[in-house]
């Protein structure tokens, strides 16, 4: 009977809503099973082997079993919290790690208050281990669940551009309840039947959104020639500035234990397969457009200083040795970039610096290019876990709106996901220049 009364306001080529709503449905009891199983099936084994001085057995009986039960039931509760996440894929990440700072700490704070027995070990792997399922569970939702997304008023042709299937809905009476997103081109030119409509639907807690705008964040990308410098949250830019600052401190010294050992590798390469100098410096831009000297361990043969030379981006240049390449492939080349974040003339995320010469050149030529002054550049970017390297003028201007998305667009979430990827290109050493 529902489904008759669906198909009479949208017509017999509608989709099938009571079906769709089953799927989902059958989906997310599925994905809450697996949290289940992996939860309490996999994740106690695990535990108990971490335990100091225990075997498996021993370690899944009396007060170690209750420690790791707790634990482990707290990777399930992020996992089937996380089911329930909607809206960006960066922010839902982000809401994850919020979710397992929370649920954690709410047990390490009642293990105080109760006096209860713990294990270090299990506390911070069960801590990171619902931060790898929960991004996890996102991560199956992003690939295998398609938002239900309706376009309302009238047609626009940036519909095309969407990369989600999309119904075009004109009737302000019909039922919007299925969708997960609804899309309207304009806000000036809603009809009063429209704007109850929407009115109703945004009480109901769905999602409305500009079309642009949705356009915009499923690319990742700005339009230069639609960019505005008040589209940019000049308020959130300095709000969220201090508690960039202090992530960025507390990055680098957390980073240290590994970064410093694999620094002094790769500079022992460096001396021993190209001899002196092993850092390369040259002068940079930054935020304000302060000038500051960036590092590098040097990958090119000399002479490769900033007045003479310039790496193309090409694996083929013949600049780069053997070990350099092998450096660039892991990113070893740019750790000496800590040091560069540590003392504020960069963040770890934010707009790539660009060579002084260049950047006057960019300034001139490229409209809006100034506006990635208004952030510190970063060891990784946006513009680099979505499009790499820019080796021309048409990749460089590509390159230009990928960050200043991720300026309009900054937050702890988008940071987030840009680390998410900037970890996995490291491990898999894709995307070396």
């Amino acid at each position: 009977m529902i489904e008759h009364a669906l198909r009479r306001v949208y017509g017999e080529s509608a989709p099938d809503v009571v079906r769709l709503k089953r799927r989902r449905r059958f989906s997310d009891i599925l994905i809450a099973a697996g949290a289940i199983i992996v939860g309490l099936g996999l994740m106690p084994l695990v535990y108990a082997v971490l335990l100091v001085d225990a075997d498996v057995a021993s370690a899944l009986t009396g007060s170690s079993l209750k420690h790791i039960l707790v634990n482990s039931a707290a990777n399930v509760a992020v996992m089937i919290w996380a089911i329930r996440l909607q809206g960006r894929f960066d922010r839902r990440l982000a809401a994850v790690l919020i979710r397992v700072l929370l649920i954690h700490g709410l047990i390490a704070f009642w293990i105080l208050l109760a006096r209860q027995p713990y294990s270090n070990q299990v506390m911070l792997m069960a801590a990171a281990g619902s931060a790898v399922l929960g991004f996890g569970v996102v991560l199956i939702q992003q690939r295998t669940r398609e938002p239900r997304v309706a376009l309302v008023g009238s047609w626009h042709p940036l519909v095309e551009r969407l990369q989600v299937s999309c119904d075009c809905i004109d009737n302000p009476e019909a039922d919007l309840e299925h969708y997960d997103v609804l899309l309207t081109a304009s806000v000036a030119d809603i009809s009063p039947d429209w704007a109850r409509t929407i009115s109703k639907a945004m009480l109901t807690g769905k999602s409305v959104r500009l079309l642009a705008e949705f356009v915009e964040e499923a690319h990742g990308i700005v339009s230069l020639e639609h960019f505005d410098l008040e589209h940019l949250p000049v308020a959130g830019l300095t709000s969220y500035r201090t508690r960039k600052r202090l992530m960025d401190i507390g990055l680098v010294i957390l980073a240290l234990p590994v970064a410093l050992p694999l620094l002094l590798l790769g500079a022992f390469v460096v001396l021993l397969t190209m001899g002196r100098p092993v850092l390369f410096s040259q002068t940079r831009v930054g935020l304000g457009g302060r000038v500051f000297r960036m590092f590098k361990l040097r990958t090119m043969r000399l002479p490769d200083d900033a007045a003479t030379a310039r790496a193309t981006g090409s694996r083929d240049d013949a600049r780069i040795t053997p070990a350099g390449r092998w450096l660039r492939r892991f990113r070893i080349d740019e750790l000496p970039q800590l040091w560069n974040v540590l003392v504020g003339d960069m963040s770890f995320i934010g707009p790539r610096p660009e060579w002084t010469v260049l950047s006057d050149s960019y300034v001139e030529r490229l409209p809006h290019y100034e506006y990635r002054h208004l952030v510190r550049p970063g060891l990784t970017g946006w513009a680099q876990v979505r499009s790499g390297y820019a080796a021309d003028m048409a990749e460089t201007r590509t390159k230009v709106g990928y960050d200043l998305f991720y300026i309009k667009n900054l937050s702890f979430s988008l940071d987030v996901q840009i680390l998410v990827r900037t970890v996995w290109t490291l491990i898999s050493g894709s995307g070396a220049r």
